[in-house]
């Protein structure tokens, strides 16, 4: 059963607003409430810049341990523990009879030229043979899935555990920094030999921390001025003035 998602959010409504409606109340009763005792000291304006500098700060600390680390949770600390943008993943460009990519000359040279196999005694080519086969085949399972007119949550769906991976090459693009991929693949249970072309996308796994950060240092520093310009009055109302004439004693 297929269910609706909001705007461009791969998200389901339902999960949407129960999201944005536990993030309002969080507000109104955490934040609101130390608001409520800081007006009722301060002045409505007055307990605003104070809670704004209060919070802003808060969410520096907070946001920077979240993009360094600062080895909160140790020596070995990783970095980005706050919310996380897009992970770095393999994005399929075409699957067919043979490699191609608009984009990607490279494909047009396959399976020689700059074209080579992973080496098994390389860890890190290991590991991107593994997740570029689990893309490749994951996409092949999709596309047999919609010519079929299957729902992919249906227990007779076709899986990319059905898909057999025959080979798996790689290779750099020609600006240098992106990593491209060719597998080979065909269905367990008969079939045509299928070879997928892929790039690889780094992500954007900090975005959100650095989005967090820079908004935060941008209120405080907007902030600071306008509270100090309020103390300033605040201090000439309180202490300013002559003084009340003296009667003698009563």
């Amino acid at each position: 059963m297929e269910t609706a998602s909001c705007l461009s959010f791969a998200i389901e409504c339902g999960t949407l607003f129960k999201g944005a409606g536990a993030v309002a109340m969080a507000f109104i009763l955490f934040i609101g409430s130390i608001y409520l005792l800081l007006s009722a000291v301060f002045g409505r304006w007055m307990g605003y810049l104070v809670l704004a500098i209060a919070f802003s700060g808060w969410m520096i600390l907070l946001s920077a341990v979240w993009l360094f680390g600062f080895k909160s949770q140790g020596p070995e600390t990783p970095v980005n523990l706050g919310p996380r943008g897009a992970e770095p993943a393999w994005v399929v460009l075409s699957a067919g009879e043979a490699a191609h990519a608009e984009d990607h000359v490279a494909f047009d040279a396959y399976p020689e030229g700059p074209w080579f196999a992973p080496n098994e005694e390389n860890e890190e080519l290991a590991s991107s043979t593994l997740s570029a086969s689990g893309a490749a085949t994951s996409f092949l399972a999709e596309e047999a899935n919609v010519e079929l007119g299957v729902d992919p949550e249906s227990p007779t769906a076709i899986s990319g555990t059905q898909f057999t991976v025959d080979d798996v090459r790689f290779a750099t693009a020609d600006d240098g920094g992106t990593n491209l991929a060719v597998v080979e693949a065909h269905f367990t249970g008969g079939g045509p030999k299928l070879i997928v072309s892929m790039y690889h996308d780094s992500g954007s796994v900090p975005r959100y921390s650095i989005m967090f950060l820079i908004g935060s240092i941008v209120m405080f520093v907007i902030h600071v001025p306008l509270l100090d310009r309020a103390e300033r009055k605040r201090k000439e109302f309180l202490t300013g003035g002559a003084a009340p004439a003296w009667y003698g004693p009563a």
